[in-house]
């Protein structure tokens, strides 16, 4: 079994005749949200100051699990190399140790912009990797919908990768063609002319019609070109954050107002890399994020939000093999690793249960709530990570069940785990977690 997959599978733990099923989720909807250049200290120090202005990010920081302390690429702080990371799952360069078609090798950060232009990620970068194969393949090959916004333009390279010409087979069948990408929107604009918020609104509008796209990747150019015009401490930048934070409001509200979309949809906010940082001398670096030793330029927030994640939750408490970093910066030899922004691809298509990118090295397991049975005594004790409170123990004796009853007494809770105490029966019996 996949672990990235292993989630959203039925786990079952046996003891004599006693059965624990854990939770699967039931994400058919993914939105993935890539705010440029928006860093940690930045979204921390606002929130503590003036929370009623950022109404999105608070309500993240209490529904949705988060990190303000994940990490962009280890090499490279800059757009086009760290976005190529989470469309492909692959670190910017070969890390030490590994083989040579690890890494995507991608390292131009102004890509020809031509729509027409022959570059693409395949004949660019890492040659030992002919194809380098995206979350876009994945969706789009097992039948699914995806679809591209992007505000800035030298981003045509993603959609040019895997166009009808230039993407990969399908080789699962049926055969849904080479174009990777059912639908993209790029447009090279700020919130002044009103560029970014086209982008949102054809995102929305698509999350409110009958058939929503099963995965919908939007960049927001914004905060990042404010960012390297007034710095990241300005209040033009503030300004532009507060009006992307107003546009991520829409989307919540989208989700949730659809019957389609609602408790079947996940969201995930990330950025591609930090911003502001400052060098040893007290000088902030020439191009704001490109020095990739800087503590505020590899250190982003990561928000996870949707069905069955527990609001409020510290992200890394959710996967068997991503810990917290504390203020290092550590290379891909470190075990475990960070979460990263890299991560988020293969993260999105766990959820849809779909397999990993062909290639990947960045595979973030998500555990999950998962039910564990101990003896004692007088019987056994299920019990489950204190994370998962909005999750309510049900009980059958029979499968498949006719119905499962709810336990709402006898459940302690320690603030690390929730447990019941079950007497020994002849009877077997099945357990299960279920979302309220």
């Amino acid at each position: 079994m996949n672990p990235e997959c292993a989630w959203r599978r039925l786990l079952i733990f046996s003891m004599l005749f006693w059965t624990a099923l854990a939770w699967g989720g039931q994400v058919s909807y993914v939105v993935h949200i890539s705010v440029d250049g928006l860093p940690s200290w930045f979204v921390q120090s606002s929130l503590a100051a003036a929370p009623s202005q950022f109404p999105a990010l608070v309500r993240l920081r209490s529904e949705a699990a988060f990190t303000y302390n994940a990490r962009s690429d280890y090499d490279y702080t800059e757009t086009i190399p760290n976005h190529t990371c989470m469309f492909t799952g692959r670190p910017v360069l070969q890390p030490p140790g590994f083989p040579n078609t690890t890494h995507h090798g991608y390292i131009n950060n102004f890509p020809d912009t031509s729509p027409t232009s022959p570059e693409t990620y395949h004949n660019s970068g890492n040659l030992n990797v002919p194809y380098k194969a995206s979350f876009f393949d994945v969706v789009h090959d097992h039948g699914l919908t995806a679809a591209f916004y992007a505000s800035k333009s030298k981003l045509t390279i993603c959609d040019r990768s895997y166009n009808a010409i230039n993407g990969g087979l399908d080789l699962i069948p049926p055969d849904n063609g080479r174009d990777k990408i059912d639908f993209s929107f790029i447009n090279d604009g700020s919130f002044e002319n009103f560029g970014v918020i086209a982008l949102f609104d054809n995102l929305v509008q698509n999350l409110a019609s009958a058939t929503p796209r099963n995965y919908s990747f939007l960049h927001s150019a914004e905060p990042d070109r404010t960012g390297h015009n007034y710095q990241w401490t300005s209040a033009q930048y503030s300004n532009v954050v507060r009006m992307v934070d107003s546009q991520i409001v829409r989307v919540l509200n989208a989700i949730n107002s659809s019957q389609i979309l609602s408790n079947h949809t996940l969201l995930i906010v990330t950025t591609d890399h930090g911003g502001g940082g400052i060098d040893a001398g007290g000088v902030c670096c020439a191009d704001n994020h490109v020095d990739r030793s800087l503590l505020k330029n590899y250190t982003i927030p990561f928000f996870l939000w949707g069905p069955g994640i527990p609001g409020g939750a510290d992200l890394y408490g959710l996967f068997s093999n991503r810990g917290d970093p504390g203020t290092s910066r550590v290379d891909y030899t470190a075990l475990p690793q960070p979460l990263r922004g890299g991560d988020s691809g293969n993260l999105a298509l766990s959820f849809l249960g779909l397999p990993p990118i062909p290639g990947s090295l960045m595979i973030p397991t998500f555990t999950g709530p998962t039910l564990t049975i101990t003896r004692g005594a007088n019987g056994y004790t299920v019990s489950w990570s204190s994370l998962f409170s909005n999750f309510i123990l049900e009980q059958t004796s029979t499968l498949p069940a006719i119905e499962w009853n709810k336990i709402k007494t006898g459940i302690s809770d320690n603030g690390t785990t929730r447990s019941y105490n079950i007497t020994d029966t002849a009877e077997p019996q099945f357990y299960r977690l279920e979302q309220q």
